[in-house]
């Protein structure tokens, strides 16, 4: 099944975030690759304009490694991310415990836009900036994207999406 449709993502702006953050540590190395660990979210945070109520989200168990590729200028040409985690939406008196687990790979285009390619297990979330229609979702299988950061909100609006799996529409499951 593919499904298209323009979106944001919350997760993949929040590793690219970090990612920065860490390319900006990093970036003067000699090296070719930087890996770090990714920190999980075990502090609770809400997530408001997604879903029609506010969402909480946290990662309950897991690890994660992210490694950053330059190219000889030093300019980074390259995302990878694997996690292993198990993370939890609530809201309304309901909960989602889910498996978060797979791979990211962020690729930055010459344009200043990002391809963003995730594998396994993984979630999205989008404001509706762009396209009006805000959600939160968790995705099974391979989802590919191409954004564009907005520093306005601090988050990746996507110009288009295309997954092959299934979906599970998290503003609707914490609604019910």
């Amino acid at each position: 099944m593919t499904i298209e449709r323009s979106r944001g993502s919350l997760a993949g702006s929040l590793v690219v975030a970090f990612a920065v953050v860490s390319m900006t540590a990093s970036a003067a190395s000699a090296l070719t690759k930087v890996r770090s660990d990714v920190p999980l979210v075990t502090d609770p945070i809400v997530f408001s304009g997604f879903c029609p109520f506010p969402v909480t989200y946290q990662d309950l168990a897991g690890s994660g490694t992210q490694t950053l590729t330059f190219d000889e200028e030093g300019n980074l040409v390259r995302i990878d991310v694997r996690a292993h985690v198990v993370s939890r939406f609530t809201a309304n008196g309901n909960t989602i415990t889910f498996n978060n687990s797979g791979t990211l790979t962020v690729v930055p285009q010459p344009d200043g836009t990002d391809l963003v390619t995730l594998h396994g297990h993984s979630w999205n979330a989008d404001q509706g900036l762009l396209t009006g229609d805000p959600f939160m979702a968790i995705a099974t299988g391979r989802v590919v994207i191409l954004s564009v950061y907005n520093p306005a909100t601090g988050y990746n609006d996507f110009l288009w999406i295309e997954q092959n799996g299934r979906e599970l529409d998290v503003c609707a499951a914490l609604a019910e």
